[in-house]
């Protein structure tokens, strides 16, 4: 049994692996903003079976990482093995000359998205909604094209917040695609028509490129928000990252 974790910018996901069955189950988040982060992981995870290994996407910084190998070694008497992008994996030739520039949740998902959603002549285009929303480009032969990275909605609204005057906090209402008439809604539904348009602009021109012949998958804490407003057929798989952990460690196939 494995615990597959995925430190984000914002959160910390985790899913157990069961690599005899090849079975996911026990999976969970927790927010990463308290700063006695031995006293959160206590509360999460004091109560979880003692894993065989800890493998860890983490794109969060080193003080979580070494706060998260002190906990480890001292509750479960093992280290976590941390997963790196690399130039070649899986089928995948990342794009970027400086491989390890790219961050490794997306490569993660890169991986997966190649090796649980490939079809035959299909190009895939992979969207992450996070704290960031990143799309990403996978050529039939399984040549990564690059990728886009642009602010996710709780972070344009905050941008918004925190360099302009009058505005209030929007992040509770309900996004709209009509015009707007107060201020807070105006940001709220346009931070939102923005990260939509940008996906389905993406998509639009790879479809372009490939003929028409594209797979789209769509994961992260905001894929729900925009998926009924994407032109295309997205395919939704919350855990993408963690799935990606799996594979990319040799314990999916």
């Amino acid at each position: 049994m494995n615990l597959l974790l995925d430190i984000g910018n914002s959160r910390i996901k985790w899913l157990f692996h069961d690599h005899t069955e090849n079975v996911f189950y026990s999976s969970g988040a927790m927010h990463h903003d308290k700063s006695d982060m031995q006293a959160l992981f206590y509360e999460y995870w004091s109560n979880l079976d003692c894993p065989d290994k800890v493998l860890v996407s983490n794109v969060s910084g080193q003080h979580i990482a070494d706060n998260l190998d002190v906990w480890i070694k001292k509750e479960w008497k093992i280290e976590a093995e941390y997963v790196k992008t690399e130039a070649f994996s899986h089928g995948v030739h990342n794009a970027y000359s400086g491989y390890s520039k790219l961050g490794v949740d997306r490569w993660m998902v890169i991986i997966a998205a190649w090796l649980r959603y490939r079809r035959h002549e299909e190009a895939i285009c992979v969207v992450d909604c996070g704290t960031a929303t990143t799309i990403d480009g996978i050529s039939e032969s399984g040549q990564h094209l690059g990728g886009f990275i642009f602010p996710g909605v709780t972070m344009m609204q905050e941008a918004l917040l925190n360099n302009t005057s009058n505005i209030n906090t929007v992040r509770k209402l309900i996004p709209s695609l009509t015009f707007s008439n107060t201020t807070e809604q105006g940001v709220n539904s346009g931070c939102y028509v923005a990260m939509f348009a940008a996906i389905n602009h993406v998509v639009t021109s790879m479809k372009d490129d490939h003929g028409g012949q594209l797979r789209c998958i769509i994961t992260g804490g905001n894929a729900k928000l925009v998926l009924k407003q994407l032109t295309a057929e997205f395919e939704h798989e919350p855990d993408l990252v963690l799935h990606g952990l799996a594979v990319f460690s040799g314990l999916q196939q």
